[in-house]
Parts: C-alpha cells; structure tokens; sequence
C-alpha cells in the first residue's frame, strides 16, 4: 500500500511507478503508450508521469492509502500602505472573515498578512499562500474581496488553486470608498511606472542618435 502523503514528486519515472504497482517498467510504458495512464514526455523524449495519474491508477489497483485531511483554513488580507496597517486596516479584514465564518467554522486558520500594492505580484504573503496550496497544507483560502488577493488576473489564481484542490473565497463583491482609493492609487502608480518606462526608453533613442551623430566627420556632416 502507498499513502497518498507519500508521492511527493511531481512526475514518475516508469520504473518507479512499475515498482509501486509490483509490475516493470516496460508494462507501465505500454500503459501510457496505449492511453491507460497519463504521462508527458520530457525534452529528451523520456515518459514522465504525474502525480495525479499515479494516485489514480495506484487506486484502481487498490494500492492507494487514504491519508487523513490535515489541511488547515486560510486566512488572507492585505493593506497597500504601513499608515493602513497602522490605523488597523489589516486586522480589522482578519476580523471580519473570522466573524462571517462564524457559523461554519475555520479549521485551525493560519493567518497571512501582506503590506504592498496589489499590482505587486512578488508580496511575501502571496507567494507563502501559493507554496502552502501547492504543497497541499490549505484547503480553503478566505478574503474579503477579490482585489485583496490581486487587483488584475483574480481568475488565473483561482483557477491555480482550484487546481491545488483549494477552495477560495471571497466575502464581499463591492469594494468599499477606501479600497476605491486605494485602487486610484494603484493606477497612478502603475501609470508612473509606464511613464518613466516611456521616458527611459526615448532617452536611449535620444542617445544613440547622439552617438551616430558624433561619430560621423565633421567633414561629411556638410
């Protein structure tokens, strides 16, 4: 028997899973050859199976351990600035998903906090939350509203940690004046950084016109 805790990679070779099965790896290539088992093939041509498909064919052989659902709940809030943090923007979110997931319940909640914009996409708490859905440590994340999580492509990380097995949801649909305020202030951010972008790169054509001009002889100039 294999528990399920216990595939911890994310592709297989033929040979490993032929040994998990009690069959060689020949068997287990004709399988995917044929269509029965999922696989990839690496970039030296080599079969490369999944972890998902693993899982399954381990319990179509009733060779598949269940483990017991450790997962925890999630908690995620975010403040674009230290003043919001300081004035108590970023507990008061926390506080607000534990009191709405009152009647249900939270399972041994972990909290995240993040400090930045949401144009950010490198926020230290973002990441963490990803590796924690990636490793299987979460089953449900809670926010108060979508643009906590990200301010553009809400549905690329919910369709990530769908796939993660992880259920996200969002408390609240509107966006109060605040976080209206702070969206304008993202927009001008996002635009100051295109500006400058913008800037930079007319200073490099600027340049180098200077320099084909500098380099050609005074005398062909004329």
């Amino acid at each position: 028997m294999i528990r399920k805790s216990g595939l911890t990679k994310d592709f297989y070779k033929p040979k490993e899973v032929g040994t998990m099965i009690g069959r060689g790896p020949r068997t287990v290539s004709n399988m995917v050859r044929a269509g029965k088992l999922e696989a990839i093939r690496s970039d030296t041509n080599r079969i490369l199976i999944p972890r998902d498909s693993v899982a399954k064919l381990l319990e179509q052989s009733g060779l598949l351990l269940e483990d017991e659902d450790t997962r925890r709940d999630a908690i995620y809030a975010r403040v674009s600035s230290h003043e919001q943090k300081n004035r108590g923007d970023l507990e008061r979110q926390v506080l607000d998903i534990m009191n709405a997931c009152e009647k249900e319940g939270l399972d041994k909640p972990v909290i995240i906090r993040d400090t930045g914009s949401g144009l950010n996409t490198k926020r230290k708490g973002l990441i963490r939350l990803i590796k924690m859905a990636k490793n299987h440590d979460i089953k449900r994340i809670f926010i108060t509203s979508k643009d906590r999580l990200t301010r553009f492509g809400y549905e690329y990380l919910e369709e990530l940690f769908a796939m993660a097995g992880v259920e996200l949801t969002a408390l609240q649909e509107k966006e109060n004046k605040d976080l209206q305020e702070e969206l304008v202030n993202d927009m001008m951010s996002l635009l100051a950084s295109f500006s400058g972008k913008l800037y930079q790169i007319r200073g490099n054509k600027k340049k180098k016109m200077r320099e084909i001009i500098d380099s050609v002889p005074e005398e062909d100039r004329e």
